[in-house]
């Protein structure tokens, strides 16, 4: 049995923050199991399989049937690609989060075909569908370098900061034109082809005015009162970077 996922999750308590429990995803085969424990287990603590509650998740669940004018990924896959694949880390908790998992990444890939017909230098290139069984298993894109954040805090060379700030605006502009929204602007989805950024990452992604899912940006780069997908969320986004 492998081990997918792990996280640990603390809850504020009497003004301090204090460890709640740990969620693992696990899978056998094809099928994926989900257990929560309250032992602290790191990203290098060796996990005791035996001592945990197994509770199945089901596959129609997770993933999405693959509608037939959607693009396949290329066969075999090329070597310098990405494959992104459902965090089910969510699972469980609630029903609406349970249901949203196969849903999340039917809106992304819908989102990436209208993104492949019509590229942009500063939007990844998506490159279709991972399908077995007639089930979307993942989506393929070009794999990049490191992300914004990495390349201010890790690269010692110097860039043109107005020149990729053009870049980052020209992909959000190109996004909105489509009438989507990203929705969650933030260094960690701006990665580098070379020195040209380039936006990633759609499962927050929203048609203009439609309401946020339970994706919706990532905490500090986002604001609490967005309800709907809108270009200020996206201007939000830019002003913080």
């Amino acid at each position: 049995m492998e081990i997918c996922e792990q996280s640990e999750t603390f809850l504020e308590e009497h003004g301090d923050v204090a460890f709640s429990h740990t969620k693992i995803i696990l899978r056998e085969g094809n099928q994926y199991y989900y257990a929560i424990t309250s032992r602290r287990y790191t990203a290098t603590s060796k996990v005791d399989i035996h001592e945990l509650d197994l509770v199945p998740i089901p596959a129609s669940q997770i993933w999405p049937s693959f509608p037939t004018q959607f693009g396949r990924a290329p066969e075999p896959l090329p070597q310098d690609c990405f494959v992104k694949r459902p965090s089910l880390l969510g699972y469980g908790y609630t029903e609406e989060d349970s249901n949203d998992v196969s849903s999340l990444l039917l809106n992304e890939a819908e989102v990436c075909e209208i993104l492949r017909a019509s590229p942009h230098p500063n939007i990844a290139q998506y490159l279709g569908c991972l399908v077995e069984n007639d089930k979307i298993m993942g989506l393929c894109f070009v794999k990049y370098g490191m992300n914004l954040y990495e390349r201010v805090t890790e690269d010692t060379r110097p860039f043109d900061t107005d020149v990729f700030f053009q870049g980052i605006q020209e992909g959000i502009r190109h996004l909105h034109s489509l009438g989507l929204i990203h929705c969650d602007i933030n260094p960690a989805n701006i990665v580098m082809d070379g020195d040209t950024p380039v936006i990633v990452d759609f499962d927050s992604c929203r048609r203009n005015g439609e309401k946020l899912g339970i994706k919706a940006g990532t905490p500090d780069w986002t604001r609490e009162d967005f309800e709907f997908a809108r270009p200020e969320n996206d201007e939000y986004g830019l002003s913080m970077i």
